[in-house]
């Protein structure tokens, strides 16, 4: 597990997975901001705060939002040096940022940043996503709406499109009364992997993408965080994540 210490160091100069093209970059950025994932802006091995990236702007400057405590913003502001960790889509993200500006963005105070001149990319394998094969048996449920006095709610399915040990894809399905926004938690979801057994967890949608089909259709789909997941469970999505990886290489 990643201590404090850990996340305020960067890697070491040779790790293959530092990138340095501006565009790649500012690519990472944007989908942090597209996805509004929480970053820590470290100032010293145990003193961040957590934030968002709230624009990247054409010349590549960042804008992060502030933190709720006025002092601990302004020692960060008198940093020489700060620090960002993150993920998305279950890609580990580290930079130096430099020393940060304050500024105003749509109002409100921020903080701005140049775009860092390296970022490192490190795709965790405990996080990598396998796409769910067609002809598969694996299924979710997910509540049709959020529960009311204590009482559970219909589940309605919904096609599973990939899985890791960090959460899910699924096709928004229809047939719900839910709001469908970044942070909607949906309780006591259930997965059928195929017939290796059912899992429960709880799950908290972090993305929703627009896939636009050959045949002119649009799917969505929502990239959904596990929030509770216990340890049988998790042996059992391992061993399941394991089985696809073998047969797509069998069938490679």
């Amino acid at each position: 597990m990643e201590t404090r210490a850990d996340a305020f160091r960067l890697p070491g100069e040779n790790s293959p997975y530092w990138i340095q093209y501006p565009l790649d970059i500012r690519q990472q950025f944007r989908l942090l901001c597209k996805h509004g994932e929480r970053v820590r802006l470290w100032y010293g091995p145990a003193d961040s705060i957590v934030s968002v990236v709230l624009e990247v702007r054409d010349n590549g400057e960042l804008v992060f939002d502030v933190g709720p405590d006025a002092r601990t913003n302004q020692r960060l502001l008198a940093a020489p040096d700060v620090l960002l960790s993150g993920m998305v889509d279950g890609v580990e993200l580290k930079c130096a940022l430099g020393p940060l500006r304050e500024v105003v963005h749509q109002g409100l105070p921020a903080f701005l940043s140049a775009l860092p001149k390296r970022l490192h990319r490190l795709q965790r394998r405990e996080f990598h996503r396998m796409p769910i094969p067609v002809g598969h048996a694996a299924r979710c449920e997910i509540p049709a709406a959020l529960p009311a006095a204590g009482r559970p709610a219909p589940r309605v399915p919904a096609t599973l499109i990939d899985i890791s040990l960090g959460g899910v894809a699924i096709e928004m399905p229809t047939g719900t009364s839910l709001t469908w926004e970044t942070g909607l938690r949906l309780p006591e979801c259930r997965l059928q992997l195929d017939d290796m057994g059912v899992i429960s967890a709880d799950l908290e949608v972090r993305h929703i993408d627009e896939i636009h089909t050959r045949s002119g259709h649009v799917r969505r789909k929502v990239g959904c965080l596990f929030v509770r997941l216990s340890a049988g469970a998790e042996n059992l999505l391992q061993r399941y994540i394991t089985r696809l990886e073998l047969d797509r290489r069998n069938l490679g």
